[in-house]
């Protein structure tokens, strides 16, 4: 098992530590069964980063109930992708809607240089949002 020290050492970039952090350990990786009932997806890229990121949330009782991510590009944009999955957990969409971008930024202290990998983010929320409303009757 690796100690944060490790992952800290082992970081020849010099990412931020929450960003390696997630990226050596991306909690909550991977997508639900097609047949998840309440399951909404969003999706976004960043073209000019060659990024994507999915987001999955399953949504019970009006909560999030479950969530998962995909994410293909540099270590922040796994980075954000977990801690979206993270973040999104007992939250309603109308907190969804809340999401902050500093907060964001300032928890895995992204630098400017990589801040279209939060931006990345917040679209995904948003596109998982929008298909969420749309599924309400």
């Amino acid at each position: 098992m690796q100690t944060e020290t490790d992952a800290t050492q082992a970081n020849p970039f010099g990412y931020p530590p929450p960003v390696w952090q997630r990226f050596n350990a991306p909690a909550r990786a991977g997508r639900f069964a097609m047949d998840t009932p309440g399951v909404v997806t969003g999706s976004a890229g960043s073209p000019a980063a060659h990024s994507r990121l999915q987001l999955q949330l399953r949504v019970a009782d009006g909560r999030v109930a479950d969530a998962r991510f995909l994410a293909y590009g540099c270590p922040t944009s796994i980075a954000v992708g977990a801690w979206l999955a993270e973040w999104a957990l007992g939250k309603t969409p109308a907190e969804l809607r809340g999401l902050s971008l500093s907060e964001l930024r300032a928890t895995l202290e992204i630098a400017d240089d990589r801040a279209h990998c939060a931006v990345m983010g917040e679209d995904a929320v948003r596109a998982l949002l929008a298909q969420y409303e749309d599924a309400q009757p």
